[in-house]
């Protein structure tokens, strides 16, 4: 009996390849042939069957030729592949062509398999015609996940739907519709524009053809008849796509021949002159599998888009929600077909996109910011406009101002600063720069101050934050120092404490003095938290200034900061719950569905730690009672401009807010007639503002034996069927913190921004409850009633976040004609007490 090993014999492609047959056929492919000249390609091809397989491969010949290619030339005739097209690139090779031995004589190769080409193959010639929806289907928990959607895009018959209907139901609420029956039949464009009208009445003009699988030559010019011509007959994985936003000076009649619709004939870019105004108007033709991968459109601009001919599928995000699978701050993005295929299918039906396929004669309304990807279904031409107007100004201003690298976006802000309210005086709160927009104007001439997350400045802020972190801890050289994203300020995390600098945003220096005088409070009264199962607080380790105050010129602001402890344990890393249960790149994970009373529980218990802490300090008690009738009051004077500015509810709502406001800080919040006030109002309860950490249950079982009695595990929250138990253990950023004030703004910050204004019984009973419990006994204020007193708190809120996340979370708002109809559908729930 033979008992020697079997010696496993090479395979086919392990002689093919010789060394190469470690890497794997897309390494080789896309690492190696791309680098190749054509020369070198021929050659390896005569090597072996899978080299000469690979040497054949069209996408190398087409990203060799749109590399070398002549850009001067605008005629480039496709043969049907690249390879020949690399060989014959001019109208006159066509004989030549079809003689050529590729053409009469093509060589077959048997024997090479390849998954890499295969599933090359297959989307390169996959029929996308049927590629429709599926139909909604019911969300996989009872109770919902946080920030799930609506997935149906609503259509809306065009000659019914008026322009005030149109604001109040989808342009103020920032709300995508599609459009039909807008007459586009009528257009010269709907018999002018077919593939064959356009090759023989402009197929001699160049445009503008988009290629996406090059960073060097993205885009270059092209003679329509050549495009049209490839259009028919490539079967390109992610074929050339004409997007050209110069068709108008190209053909000027093309101008003519469609219609703006009157919902978007307002455009505040048309104030701009011709080479200032930015790119605004697209003709776009579209084979089968083109489109655009995920992205929003720039400068905070909307856009609409009108359908000719074919089909497209169309997926929308809210601008809150980064669509799963992309990733914003990379260069490389899946294209519409690669996210279809790759990340889609693995979505739970909750968390899809809202979808809907476009005909043709439809338009597509897509809201400033909104996240949306297209996927031409068969070959397709459309005209797309991007505009600017009242609905979006703030976002087009956010994104003018802050791309400050950019001396034309400033510019056109400037210009429109200038232009917009001599037209439209009415909008003149919009414009004009806030008090802490006009304090970051001098950073604008310091490269080190201004934009502390870019690549530029981030070791300067680094050497400041290890500055700071020495002064506070005694160690001069903490280990690595992460940048964290931390709203508007500027936050760094190490091993010995966590750095963050108030940025003269927001209120920066009250939220400073604020944020330290709370943190001594929580630390002298430490000992009051006997309960394991309230949230826990990061110990304040040092505060001051950044700079001195003969150091303050000329930026006036002396960049004050905190220090705390670093509560990042080292077996479980702490998150915020923003990234654990559903906002940002990390909110599409199924296995991480968010279940309210898992942390709803722990939340009110902190609250109710704060809320009832004995504080001992009699100044402070003083400074709280005066601080809070001097803020509410000059909040009430503040609000009506800041909303105008801020445009997160419809106009006609702005238009009667003065009246709806309380007339003093009174009638908001009086101690002196029945109101009880908190001890410690947190402020800006959020996801991102509560961490913890997630277990596997696997996890949990192992370490429970013999665990400590004072841990967090009570805290824990298991999502059903996850096999994951997640424990919230720290509440953080005291920043908007208030003494004795109104405990129903932290209800209300738990209802908006961490229940998205869900109403169902089961979640608001937490609040309901606390609220019984915190009145029992108590000469409770019947002046006003509690869903009055919350409508009010949300429109004094100091900043925009809490108004936009609301507006964004009630359906229908904009249809809603007066605030106290806003009220109930949003606080009615109060009506059970």
């Amino acid at each position: 009996m033979n008992n020697e090993p079997s010696i496993q014999q090479p395979s086919s492609r392990d002689i093919s390849l010789g060394s190469l047959c470690k890497l794997t056929d897309e390494l080789i492919i896309e690492g190696i042939l791309m680098l190749l000249a054509a020369k070198d390609l021929c050659s390896l091809a005569l090597t072996s069957r899978f080299l000469h397989v690979f040497s054949r491969n069209d996408a190398v010949w087409r990203r060799l030729l749109l590399a070398e290619r002549d850009y001067n030339s605008t005629r480039l005739v496709f043969r049907g592949t690249w390879l020949l097209t690399y060989i014959f690139p001019t109208p006159e090779q066509g004989d030549a062509c079809a003689n050529h031995p590729l053409v009469t004589h093509p060589v077959c190769i048997s024997g090479v398999s390849s998954e890499y080409l295969h599933h090359q193959w297959l989307r390169s010639n996959m029929f996308f015609g049927h590629f429709y929806p599926p139909p909604p289907l019911p969300p996989s928990s009872a109770n919902g996940t946080r920030g799930s959607l609506d997935l149906l895009v609503p259509v809306e018959d065009y000659q019914s739907l008026d322009l005030d209907t149109f604001y109040r139901r989808y342009g103020y609420p920032r709300q995508p519709v599609m459009l039909r029956n807008s007459g586009v039949e009528t257009w010269p464009a709907w018999e002018q524009w077919t593939l064959d009208a356009l090759a023989a009445k402009y197929g001699d003009n160049n445009f503008r053809v988009s290629n996406i699988d090059s960073d060097t030559v993205p885009t270059f010019d092209l003679c329509l008849k050549d495009f049209l011509h490839y259009v028919r007959c490539n079967r390109d994985q992610d074929p050339l796509y004409l997007f050209d936003p110069r068709f108008v000076e190209t053909v000027p009649e093309m101008e003519s021949a469609y219609e703006v619709p009157k919902y978007f004939e307002v455009d505040f870019f048309s104030l701009l002159e011709k080479d200032t105004r930015p790119p605004y108007r697209w003709l776009l033709i579209g084979p089968q599998r083109t489109g655009a991968s995920w992205h929003t459109d720039p400068s905070g601009t909307s856009a609409w888009n009108t359908l000719l001919s074919g089909h497209k599928r169309w997926a929308l995000y809210p601008p809150h929600i980064v669509p799963p699978g992309h990733n914003p701050s990379s260069s490389k993005r899946l294209s519409s077909v690669e996210w279809y295929l790759d990340v889609y299918p693995f979505l739970s039906p909750e968390l899809r996109p809202k979808e809907i396929v476009q005909y043709p004669g439809q338009t597509i309304y897509v809201p400033s910011g909104w996240w949306h990807m297209v996927l031409n279904m068969d070959d397709t031409v459309a005209v797309t406009q991007n505009f600017a107007d009242e609905t979006n100004l703030p976002l087009v201003k956010q994104a003018l101002l802050e791309d400050a690298k950019e001396c034309t976006q400033i510019r056109r802000w400037q210009l429109l600063e200038e232009r917009l309210p001599k037209v439209r005086p009415d909008l003149g709160p919009a414009i004009r720069l806030s008090p802490e927009e006009k304090l970051l104007e001098p950073f604008k001439q310091q490269g080190s101050w201004l934009d502390p997350d870019s690549p530029e400045t981030t070791v300067k802020w680094q050497e400041r934050a290890r500055d700071v972190l020495a002064r506070s801890t005694g160690d001069a050289n903490p280990e690595k120092i992460i940048p964290i994203k931390s709203g508007k300020n500027v936050c760094f995390l190490s091993n010995v404490g966590f750095v963050k600098f108030f940025t003269p945003l927001q209120d920066g220096y009250s939220c400073f003095l604020s944020e330290v005088q709370t943190n001594l409070t929580l630390m002298a009264t430490s000992e009051e938290r006997t309960r394991s199962d309230v949230l826990s607080f990061p110990k304040m380790l040092g505060h001051g200034y950044l700079l001195d105050a003969d150091e303050m010129e000329p930026s006036k602001w002396r960049w004050p900061y905190i220090v705390t402890e670093n509560v990042h344990s080292d077996g479980d890393q702490s998150h915020p719950l923003g990234q654990l249960f559903g906002t940002g790149s990390d909110y599409y994970d199924s296995d991480e569905d968010y279940e309210y009373q898992g942390v709803l529980p722990h939340i009110m218990r902190t609250l109710k730690h704060l809320h009832t802490l004995n504080i001992q300090n009699p100044q402070i008690l003083q400074d709280g009672r005066k601080e809070q009738a001097i803020k509410i009051t000059r909040r009430i004077a503040e609000a009506v401009e800041n909303h105008i500015r801020w445009r997160a509810f419809p106009k006609h709502l702005l238009e009667s807010l003065a009246s709806y406001l309380p007339v003093n800080s009174e009638q908001l919040f009086d101690p002196a007639n029945g109101d009880t006030a908190a001890s410690i109002v947190h402020g800006d309860i959020n996801l991102e503002n509560i961490l913890g950490y997630r277990r596997s249950i696997e996890a949990d079982c192992s370490s429970s034996n013999g665990s400590n009695p004072d841990s967090h595990d009570e805290l824990s929250a298991q999502t059903e069927g996850s096999g994951y138990t997640f424990t919230p253990t720290t509440l953080i950023d005291f920043g908007d913190a208030t003494f004795l004030g109104d405990p129903l703004v932290d209800i209300i910050s738990v209802f908006v921004a961490i229940l998205d204004c869900q109403r169902e019984p089961e979640l608001t009973k937490y609040l309901l409850d606390y609220w019984r419990d915190w009145t029992k006994g108590k000469n409770s204020n019947t002046r006003t009633t509690l869903a009055r007193r919350c409508m009010w708190h949300v429109l004094l809120w100091p900043s925009n976040g809490l108004s936009h996340h609301l507006a964004q979370c009630v359906s229908g708002i904009g249809e809603m004609s007066t605030w106290e109809q806003v009220e109930e559908a949003v606080f009615g729930w109060w009506s059970q007490l």
